[in-house]
């Protein structure tokens, strides 16, 4: 391809008066093409698309690369696969750009008419085949103006913020890691590099990081999503006791020794904020950065009080977790209205996701009710936070494993306090992140003030 690529190029020098440096080739203008970066504004424009459900296809005329250079074209295509629904290579399919056969090829494996179709290129000749077979076309000359005559011809403003893309269960490597202690750990991988696991929180799975994951894998990491204990294919022991911070984290460490990981970084949320403070405070060793969303690190500290005790004793903001304290009653509760309760507690605080009677929830007030769902809407809309397939396949995971082992975290409190009280005194000492919720009413970011004396 690199010679007959290198020959077309002399021969459109040659029409157009241009003058070739003598020591031009093919394969470095390849490669020069291979190091360039993509254009920030139509990354998000094939994010938007691709997050509002149109189709998305690259056609790529390239060569099988054998150099000591493939690296770089390897790394590339694979970040842009996670974009694509197909990624058609000319060296791969015997076609290349302009060839008509290219494009009907195209079509065929989108399962799309020519005349549904928009196509986008930076060189006439492939742009006029294109348009030839009935296809909307752009020639990009200015990524502004080929963005302007995007939005017209789809109708969508591809000039709005993306939301970062979601990965697919379907398309996702996964598997179980048993631990000597018998424990099932399950777990989703993507991306090559340096590991990241994610510990998500209650009563959320793995799936709560899908945006997360092909960011990260984009980016060089390894991305790790956990199903914690209690959720999804993972072990779930019906005993409370199985639940304590001090397990959660030895549970973390041997799914790393299973899996040969030294060390890796931990990003946590809610419950699993939780865990990845512990095991940065604990594991140090194991630990190569800690990172945390909503719950920020409390210091352990030596005393004889009773943590729960003293919650009983003025609930507020804890009356939740007090509820859950009585081994079966928030399962009764909760059990047969699942989908009601995910769609009351994950949603997003924007005006976008709220809905008449929204104001009447409050989780505060859960003992004084009697239940946590009382006084609550049965029916509640579809949060944004979350599509109709992506609630359905939320919940399905949480049935996998039912709701014991989910609300045992709540159960471990002055347990868990005692082991972590084994630490008092000791600070993490490695790179650190706390990112805070606004309008969290339980975990306000005030309660994240002291960290700086903690986290270094």
């Amino acid at each position: 391809f690199c010679d007959a690529f290198e020959k077309e190029c002399h021969t459109y020098a040659d029409e157009n008066n241009v003058t070739l440096s003598s020591s031009f080739t093919g394969h470095d203008l390849f490669l020069a093409f291979s190091q360039t970066l993509p254009v920030p504004e139509m990354i998000n424009a094939i994010g938007v698309l691709k997050n509002k459900g149109m189709k998305l296809c690259l056609l790529t005329n390239n060569y099988i690369d054998d150099t000591s250079e493939r690296r770089i074209m390897a790394a590339g295509l694979m970040n842009l696969r996670l974009l694509f629904d197909h990624v058609m290579e000319s060296c791969r399919l015997g076609l290349r750009k302009p060839d008509p056969k290219l494009f009907e090829e195209a079509c065929s494996k989108m399962n799309v008419a020519p005349n549904e179709t928009i196509f986008l290129d930076d060189i006439g000749p492939n742009v006029k085949a294109a348009r030839d077979l009935g296809i909307s076309t752009i020639l990009v000359k200015d990524h502004n103006k080929a963005l302007q005559e995007l939005k017209q011809l789809s109708g969508i403003d591809v000039f709005q913020r993306a939301m970062p893309i979601a990965c697919q269960p379907k398309n996702m490597c996964e598997g179980d890691v048993v631990t000597k202690d018998g424990v099932k750990i399950h777990f989703f991988e993507m991306g090559q590099g340096p590991p990241v696991i994610l510990c998500h929180g209650f009563p959320e799975g793995w799936y709560s990081w899908r945006r997360q994951m092909p960011a990260l894998a984009m980016s060089g990491y390894r991305a790790i999503a956990l199903e914690m204990k209690g959720y999804g294919e993972s072990s779930a022991p019906p005993e409370p006791s199985e639940y304590g911070m001090d397990k959660i984290t030895r549970d973390v460490v041997a799914f790393m020794d299973v899996l040969g990981l030294p060390q890796a970084t931990f990003i946590g949320h809610d419950w699993g904020g939780a865990a990845v403070w512990s095991l940065a405070l604990h594991y140090p060793e194991r630990t190569m950065a800690v990172g945390a969303f909503n719950t920020p690190f409390f210091p352990p500290i030596l005393t004889s009080a009773n943590p729960l005790e003293n919650m009983k004793k003025k609930p507020g903001v804890w009356a939740y977790q007090i509820y859950f304290q009585d081994v079966g009653i928030a399962e009764a509760e909760i059990g047969p209205n699942l989908e009601r309760f995910f769609k009351l507690m994950v949603r997003a605080s924007l005006k976008e996701d709220y809905f008449p009677g929204y104001e009447g929830i409050n989780f505060l007030s859960v003992l004084e009710k009697g239940g946590i769902l009382v006084d609550t809407p049965e029916d509640p809309p579809h949060s944004i936070l979350y599509d109709k397939d992506e609630l359905d396949y939320s919940l399905d995971r949480i049935r996998k494993s039912g709701l014991r082992g989910m609300l045992n975290w709540y159960r471990n409190i002055n347990e868990s306090a005692e082991w972590n009280a084994k630490a008092a005194g000791r600070k993490i000492l490695c790179p650190a992140l706390m990112v805070t919720a606004e309008k969290d009413p339980v975990l306000t970011p005030s309660a994240s003030r002291h960290m700086e004396d903690w986290v270094m």
